[in-house]
């Protein structure tokens, strides 16, 4: 928890109610004794600052900034984004009034989250146009934020690979310069380490936020939580919930001591799933009940969504399925009225699977066909947000051209009375200046012509980078995504997803340097037994994705045989020269022709990481093969073993 210090945060504002002029006569002092407050993520801090609001907004305008950086940070600390928010916009009006570049760009940068209730791209937007408004900023306190903040934006939209990027920038500035009061390293180490879980990497999760620590700055409060909720999120994918509850635990202490209602809602639910998936089906209800109230007094639909389906299974889940169901139903009709339709489809699987536990076989086929026909609708969104981001990074790139188009202009204008100048030097000093003079333009034009190849040469990067993942050079997801999307479908083919088989050990044991050396060798190898018949892609941390267009169930099956063997059948030599011995367990989805008509793809993908799932139970190292008929049914399935010799 974070530590605090309430007996000089009480010392200073009675220091403060007793003497209101003493702010306004005295220097900066009072403010830096804040400021240490709120670097230290005091809960005196606010209270503090509040109580001097009317002395700090007399005095100057370089003191008023200050002032209110310091109190739209204790605010974020106190989880009141709305007042932060408006905070933010008055720092930007004040900053503009004086002329202030860095401080307008920097209120401008906070203000932008505000832009979430307007779509997600109308975030990156706002991001985009601070971006190009101070163009010329270099800043390390501008930087660090602006990088942050798109790092904030990508991961707002899934594009898991930029955030990570910008979140990785952001962090080589912050230590760079450990004095910035926001972001610091450890921010953005946690930010980090949330791209990790969507990715499915627990063991990066664990690695990252075991590198938080005293020389990264103080977590605040909300961040504190956020800290113990991943943990517990990472422990609960590794398959250890009862280390997970404990890091929910310690994260709803640190929600409830400082009164940050939403966060405790959300580590009770988080709790509560964790319960489910161990089918504790009463402490699942009684947490969830806990996490209800709290989530209707923050006003968070989505919190409260979160309870009421955990209450809704959680009593389905003791034979109460009508009562369950309520709740269950009445969630979905409010998702439905909203077309939240990722929440939407991931609650109609888990509905599906319930009804078909209790036996309600022709109610659950219902609802695995209506989130099938969510998906579809997912997909065509992803599709359509993808245009409005590529469409708004254009916009970005045409804006930033135009704006240095005028600056080139202005320069040619600039260059054109300067070399009048030159001439009338020239016609008076004679023909050694002129070859001088024609040296110097010539130095000119060799540097544009450099400076236009490293412009083409950072676009080719940057288009490479965006279908590719950074370590091991295979396709990542979202050229899988469109690979999908302008494929045919009627062939059939093999979805095939892999699993390093204990990673987490190789980085605890060899480090995390090592474990790179192990995917990148992994890769190659799927790479090179598939060749040319499919594709090779890194899903997400230790996972991949194969798929294999056509073929037959004996094929997919020679296929999957093949990768096990590519990857078991030699250690990996490292760096050091150690071997190191890895093998893989996988999970397949085979299709005949005209099975991938009726069964899309990403619901061929859930079918084979349930085989996936089921091949590690069953000790790894080895794979399941499920096949599907025509109709897109699971007709059969066949166990590969990893036998190598």
């Amino acid at each position: 928890m974070i530590p605090s210090r309430p007996n000089l945060a009480a010392a200073l504002l009675a220091l403060t109610l007793a003497a209101g002029g003493a702010w306004a006569e005295a220097d900066v002092a009072p403010l830096a004794r804040v400021e240490r407050l709120v670097r230290a993520g005091d809960a005196g801090a606010l209270p503090a600052l509040l109580a001097a609001h009317g002395a700090m907004m007399a005095r100057g305008d370089p003191d008023r900034i200050a002032y209110l950086k310091l109190l739209r940070h204790a605010y974020v600390d106190a989880g009141d984004t709305a007042a932060a928010a408006q905070t933010a916009q008055r720092m930007v009006k004040l900053a503009r009034e004086r002329g202030d570049a860095l401080d307008e760009a920097l209120g401008m940068l906070a203000v932008a989250g505000a832009h979430a209730s307007h779509g997600k791209t109308a975030v990156l937007a706002a991001v985009n146009d601070v971006d190009v408004r101070h163009a010329d900023l270099r800043d390390p306190e501008f930087m660090a934020a602006l990088q942050r903040a798109y790092g904030d934006a990508y991961l707002e939209l899934g594009q898991l690979d930029f955030a990570r990027s910008h979140y990785l920038k952001a962090l080589a500035i912050a230590r760079g310069h450990p004095g910035l009061l926001e972001p610091t390293v450890n921010d953005l180490r946690l930010a980090l380490a949330k791209v990790y879980v969507y990715e499915g990497a627990a063991d990066r999760v664990l690695a990252t936020l075991a590198e938080i620590g005293p020389d990264g700055g103080p977590l605040a409060p909300p961040s504190a939580v956020r800290r113990h909720v991943i943990e517990g999120i990472a422990h609960v994918m590794q398959g250890h919930a009862a280390l997970g509850r404990a890091a929910y635990d310690k994260g709803l202490a640190i929600a409830h001591a400082r009164g940050l209602v939403l966060l405790e809602a959300n580590a009770l639910g988080n709790i509560a799933d964790s319960w489910l998936d161990d089918g504790h089906y009463a402490e699942a209800e009684r947490t969830a009940r806990a996490a209800l109230p709290l989530a209707v007094k923050a006003g968070d639909p989505s919190t409260r969504h979160v309870a009421e389906a955990n209450l809704g299974f959680a009593l389905a889940g003791q034979g109460r399925l009508a009562e369950g169901l309520a709740y269950i139903d009445r969630v979905l009709a409010e998702k439905r009225k909203n077309a939240d339709y990722p929440d939407m489809a991931n609650l109609l699987l888990e509905k599906s699977r319930m009804l078909d536990k209790a036996g309600r076989l022709r109610a659950a086929l219902q609802a695995l066909q209506e989130q099938r026909d969510v998906a579809a609708k997912i997909a065509a969104g992803e599709h359509e947000t993808m245009a409005k981001v590529l469409q708004e990074q254009f916009d970005a790139q045409r804006r930033a051209l135009q704006i240095e188009g005028l600056r080139r202009e202005n320069a040619l204008k600039d260059e054109e009375i300067r070399k009048r100048r030159v001439w009338e030097l020239i016609a008076s000093t004679g023909a050694a200046v002129a070859l001088l003079a024609c040296g110097f333009v010539w130095r000119l034009y060799r540097r544009s012509v450099r400076a236009s190849g490293r412009l083409r040469e950072l676009n080719e990067e940057l288009a490479f980078h965006s279908t590719h993942d950074a370590l091991t050079g295979l396709l990542n997801r979202r050229s899988f995504r469109a690979q999908m999307e302008r494929r045919k479908p009627g062939t059939g083919g093999c979805f095939i997803l892999l699993d390093i088989d204990h990673f987490k050990t190789i980085n605890d044991h060899l480090g995390h340097a090592a474990g790179d050396e192990v995917l990148v060798e992994v890769a190659r190898r799927l790479r090179a037994c598939v060749d040319a018949r499919g594709l090779v892609l890194r899903w997400g941390g230790e996972e991949f994705l194969v798929h294999v267009d056509g073929g037959d169930a004996a094929g997919h099956a020679d296929v999957v045989r093949g990768l096990l063997c590519a990857v078991a059948g030699a250690p990996v030599r490292m760096a050091d020269g150690q071997h190191v011995a890895v093998t893989i367990t996988a999970g397949a989805l085979a299709l005949m022709p005209g099975a991938d008509t009726a069964l899309d793809w990403q619901h061929a993908l859930a079918l084979a990481d349930e085989a996936l799932y089921r091949g590690k139970q069953e000790g790894r190292r080895c794979a399941y093969l499920v096949e599907a008929d025509a109709a897109g049914i699971a007709a059969r399935s066949t166990r590969i073993a990893a036998d190598c010799g």
